[in-house]
């Protein structure tokens, strides 16, 4: 559907198309007419699908330009609440009165109280940083309209709820508030019968949980050095932009290192970096200087990075949700990709909490001498190990050597001692 079509005032329609927005996604076109009218929203929907703009949008239309605070957007991020401050800021030349403002951990404090002094429509916000403003900056709420939760199931994660839970208590109105995640876990649904149940409307955008534009891959490692592997790996594919995403700092460092030796110029995105550092590393792959990123799931979670051909999961996260953020990287806005995931079987139980998510999987295995990838079959029923350790070879050797047709008294420490 057009963004004509929507009661939109005609400014804004006019600016969305010298923008290049035209057409609405089918999740803006799910979210705009209900977020017009005030209600409150839980949103599923993949990464890469407009989201963002569904409750932009909105937002924007409904603005009185009075220097009020109006809506607050909290991002899990300071790489998505920048992202999130820069698309507002793409409207600025067309509503000059606009005013935004983003809060991040990293800014000097001062700065952020006179600048939220100053007055402003919109703050934009990751958790910590905003409880720290509102503990400590008076802030007038009676304009406030609307809260919006982006990429809300990491915001729900154990480090951000009671953060959260603090803020919503903190304001003590009625709120629209909008939740947007590509999972409803169990912590959303208890958010939503805490504080908007029962006036909200969920919207499940599609059935899959991840971009159809996707295809994923699981490749069986077999238990081969890794670093080798991802080097094979990218000989055979020859991705056109590979993002490689690992569960830990250490992994990370391990393979940009492994692969700066090779010299593939690879960028590194993780948490151990300063401000500056990732702001820098972020525009460096924005503007396309790198074939190859490593990174923690920091650059899972909404980036913007359009034109990710490929994404290599090196193991799965352990937050099984997080996949599908990761997968998100690529087949953005009609584009097609790849997700592929290196695994052994110490990962069965997470494929098949994966597979559960009704995904469709493609399972495949190196073929080293012939440098390709062929198809292999994955066993749902993982074998069970044989388990004959020392120990256990050395019970069995005691029982059998006190083992008589009575037992007597002390016999279980008669066994102990014959294994000590």
């Amino acid at each position: 559907m057009k963004f004509s079509s929507y009661a939109l005032k005609n400014e804004l329609i006019n600016a969305l198309y010298d923008l290049g927005y035209i057409d609405a996604t089918k999740v803006q076109d799910l979210v705009i007419p209900k977020a017009l009218r005030g209600e409150s929203l839980i949103v599923q929907s993949e990464t890469g699908s407009g989201k963002t703009h569904s409750f932009i949008i909105p937002i924007l239309n409904n603005l009185v330009f009075n220097h009020k605070l109006q809506a607050i957007i909290i991002s899990p991020t300071r790489e998505l609440a920048k992202q999130t401050y820069t698309f507002f800021n793409s409207f600025k030349k067309y509503f000059n009165k606009l005013n935004v403002k983003e809060f991040l951990s990293g800014v000097d404090t001062t700065k952020n109280e006179t600048s939220l002094l100053n007055g402003c429509e919109v703050i934009i916000s990751t958790p910590g940083r905003l409880k720290y403003l509102l503990e400590n900056t008076k802030i007038d709420y009676s304009f406030l309209k609307t809260i919006v939760l982006d990429e809300a199931d990491m915001l729900f994660d154990k480090s951000f709820v009671n953060q959260i839970d603090d803020i919503i208590k903190r304001v003590r109105k009625k709120l629209q508030i909008e939740v947007f995640s590509a999972t409803i876990s169990k912590e959303i649904q208890n958010f939503a019968k805490k504080y908007i149940s029962p006036n909200y409307v969920l919207l499940i955008n599609k059935e899959s949980f991840t971009s159809n534009n996707v295809t994923h891959y699981f490749i069986n490692t077999k238990h081969h050095d890794i670093n080798n592997l991802i080097l094979k790996f990218i000989k055979i594919e020859h991705p056109y932009f590979l993002i490689i995403f690992a569960n830990t700092i250490e992994e990370v460092e391990s393979i940009y290192n492994f692969l700066s030796k090779e010299g593939l110029n690879p960028g590194i995105l993780t948490g151990n970096l300063r401000t500056r550092e990732r702001n820098s590393m972020i525009r460096r792959i924005q503007n396309n200087e790198f074939s190859i990123v490593v990174c923690t799931d920091i650059a899972s979670r909404g980036l913007d990075i359009n034109n990710a051909s490929d994404v290599l999961n090196i193991d799965l996260p352990n937050n099984i949700e997080y996949y599908f953020h990761r997968a998100g990287r690529t087949g953005r806005y009609k584009n097609k990709g790849n997700s592929f995931v290196f695994y052994n079987n110490e990962s069965y139980e997470k494929i098949k909490l994966l597979l559960s998510y009704k995904i469709e999987a493609h399972f495949l295995k190196f073929d080293l001498e012939n440098n390709k990838l062929v198809i292999d079959k994955f066993n749902k029923k993982k074998k069970k190990k044989k388990i004959d350790s020392e120990l256990d070879k050395e019970i069995k050797k005691a029982i059998s050597q006190t083992k008589t047709t009575k037992v007597k008294p002390g016999y279980k420490k008669k066994v102990r001692n014959a294994v000590d």
